[in-house]
């Protein structure tokens, strides 16, 4: 993404109007998993811009095409589409580049057939789908990758990824956590819940597919799924729902195994070496110096249920460069940009203090001895100011200590591309 990001920036003509890309769909929400068979990744970044004065919506795409024919390493890789332009690593993935324009407020793709501006709002979505994965604990993420697995393993049935990913999503809620404390415990446990919610769902509607919104726009994301294709889908998902639900009730472990597998394939649940070694290696990149309320502030952790916190990141404005929250990026932004971190949404009563936990990872931040794990008391402003330096996944997390109690945390992730 770095090389069409500094091919587009350095362009003669786009470089004026662009500044960096971001991911959208399931490479911004964490959702892609590795094709099934002889597909390639498919990955999707938007192109954020200010409407440009004398262009018209077919110009963008075409323009944008233009770009990749100046450079001798896209020329031959590029292609359009009505939306797009795709360049295609063949072999191994390929991307769809979206223009994204903001005009008069709101925020559009282009139709280069229709020469029309469509309303979307894919960065809202990804901002709502942050939310219900950190209601998750981050296992709805997992729980999608998986049936996003079944359906292409399985290919019974047909349903748009976006689709099934917002219709999990609408299925996420606080209240499940309170009449079932394990609803999200872990990702067999979302697996089976929004499994089952779905299933009983669905199972009001035997014809037509329910309306399932994007938050963004609100348009009904059933629009394009055939009715013929959702009866297939709604017969076949109720019986895989269903043996996921067995498969989670099962106490004998090897019978469990046994529908898991035959659900997901014969290597399912098995350990690779692979596997083993990343482990080793996340493991090892664990710093000595990271420190821990209990251990090395003697303050307890005890959660409370009733209390709510939220961590919300934001990329400080800088010339050129798009600003705001990090859930609208899927928590993703480039180095060398500056981040403030907020607590919203506190139904904690005062007098509270906070503790910021700031943990990083990778071989970068190892490579520069710069692993982190560090713990700072608040000095009353209820936020704090980081800078990305570091490729690799890292969080920083506010924890709420109420009578020398933690009783609440809320971790916001921060992926540096």
């Amino acid at each position: 993404m770095t090389a069409i990001e500094n091919c587009l920036t350095s362009d003669e003509v786009f470089g004026e109007y662009v500044t960096e890309l971001i991911p959208q769909g399931s490479f911004g929400h964490g959702t892609i998993i590795k094709p099934v068979g002889n597909k390639d990744f498919d990955a999707d970044v938007l192109v954020p811009m200010d409407e440009v004065p004398g262009w018209v919506a077919k110009d963008y795409v075409q323009k944008l095409y233009e770009v990749f024919g100046r450079s001798m390493t896209y020329k031959t890789m590029r292609s359009r589409k009505k939306r797009c332009v795709t360049i295609d690593y063949a072999g191994d993935f390929h991307i769809d580049v979206v223009p994204f324009v903001t005009r008069y407020g709101s925020t559009y793709v282009t139709n280069r057939n229709t020469d029309e501006y469509e309303l979307a709002a894919p960065d809202d979505f990804t901002e709502w789908f942050e939310e219900k994965n950190r209601i998750t604990n981050g296992n709805l993420v997992k729980a999608v990758r998986l049936l996003k697995y079944l359906r292409d393993h399985k290919r019974r049935y047909t349903i748009p990824s976006v689709t099934l990913t917002a219709a999990l999503a609408h299925h996420v809620s606080e209240t499940a956590k309170i009449v079932d404390p394990g609803a999200y415990k872990n990702v067999a446990n979302t697996l089976r819940t929004l499994s089952e919610e779905f299933a009983a769902h669905i199972a009001n509607y035997p014809t037509s597919a329910p309306c399932i919104k994007d938050p963004g726009t609100g348009r009904d994301l059933t629009d394009r799924w055939e009715d013929h294709n959702y009866r297939t889908f709604r017969t076949r998902f109720t019986s895989y729902a269903g043996a996921i639900i067995d498969a989670c009730e099962e106490t004998d472990y090897s019978k469990a195994v046994e529908i898991w597998r035959d659900l997901f394939g014969p290597d399912f649940g098995t350990v690779t070496e692979s596997a083993s070694l990343t482990a080793a290696i996340s493991k090892a990149l664990t710093p000595a110096s990271e420190r821990f309320l209990d251990r090395d502030f003697n303050i307890p952790e005890v959660i409370n249920p009733a209390y709510r916190v939220k961590t919300v990141g934001y990329v400080v404005p800088r010339k050129g460069f798009r600003d705001g929250p990090l859930p609208k990026r899927g928590d993703r932004v480039g180095k060398h940009r500056s981040l403030k971190f907020k607590i919203e949404g506190s139904n904690i009563p005062e007098p509270y203090d906070v503790y910021w936990k700031i943990r990083n990872y990778g071989a970068e931040a190892e490579q520069a001895d710069s692993l982190r794990g560090d713990i700072h008391r608040d000095d009353g402003s209820r936020m704090w100011t980081e800078r990305t330096s570091y490729i690799g996944h890292h969080y920083v997390e506010a924890m709420i200590v109420r009578n020398g109690v933690c009783v609440a945390k809320s971790r916001q992730d921060v992926i540096v591309i």
